[in-house]
């Protein structure tokens, strides 16, 4: 997976390069609030990228690191979650948000992050819950998002700031109800995209119960920021084709990573 390697040591150290080194068992847990996780390269001297990870409702706190153990994000990113309010079901922008930036403000004052390398994903209602990030713009500016890759979010309206993007989404999605279009037209707007798409083909198939996975991966045209938009026929969750699907991983690892 990926030979993108780790953020050289220049980065944009964070406030917290130098407090300390890694964290016993490489793992700091608040029951009920948070998880962070550090790769055994971690010393506490060299900013790391961070993967942020929200999970879809109903699902454990740790959805995002069972997803992406064993990945190159375990060994090269810290990654780190957080729990809904609400213990764990729907995220809920007006109650959650100073949660997440008091997550993202501990790990930048007590860790060694590349502030530069700030990554998010979610599924389902942690992906809405950063486009909702992304529509209000001094939420937006003092995450700062490095890239971003919803699965299955939805459409809050105009995007305050221009991100990258690879936003993933089944094109039969039936908990959705459509494929995410509008959702990936506020990236493309906020992008400053030009009309028209070519195939992204970085992006390889995969297995799923039982059937070879297309991921529909599209690179649109001309934007001021990559805009990726994967609408795949992956029929995990339940067949509902809501799940994260097989390719996801993978591929946003080399989207990220690859960022310049």
């Amino acid at each position: 997976m990926g030979t993108g390697g780790t953020e050289s040591p220049a980065g944009n150290p964070s406030p917290g390069c130098g407090k300390s080194g890694r964290p016993e068992s490489g793992t700091v847990k608040v029951d009920g609030d948070h998880i962070y996780t550090f790769p055994e390269s971690y010393d506490g001297d060299t900013p790391l990228p961070l993967l942020m990870g929200f999970h879809a409702c109903g699902n454990p706190i740790d959805q995002f690191i069972n997803l992406t153990r064993g990945s190159a994000f375990e060994t090269e990113y810290v990654r780190a979650v957080g729990r809904s309010s609400d213990g764990g079901g729907c995220w809920n922008y007006n109650n959650d948000i100073a949660k997440v930036l008091r997550i993202y403000d501990d790990l930048m004052d007590s860790y060694c992050i590349d502030m530069d390398r700030v990554f998010a994903t979610g599924h389902s209602s942690g992906a809405q819950m950063i486009v909702q990030i992304l529509t209000h713009k001094s939420d937006a500016e003092h995450m700062n998002f490095k890239a971003v890759a919803p699965v299955a979010a939805s459409d809050y309206g105009a995007l305050q700031v221009p991100t990258p993007v690879m936003y993933i989404q089944g094109k039969n999605d039936t908990v959705r109800g459509g494929d995410g279009a509008s959702t990936v037209a506020r990236f493309s707007s906020a992008n400053m995209c030009e009309r028209g798409s070519t195939p992204y083909s970085q992006v390889m198939g995969c297995q799923s119960s039982g059937k070879t996975v297309n991921p529909g991966c599209v690179s649109y045209i001309g934007c001021s920021e990559p805009t990726i938009w994967c609408s795949h026929d992956d029929p995990a969750y339940s067949n509902t084709s809501h799940g994260v699907p097989c390719f996801a991983i993978e591929a946003m690892y080399d989207f990220f990573t690859g960022m310049p």
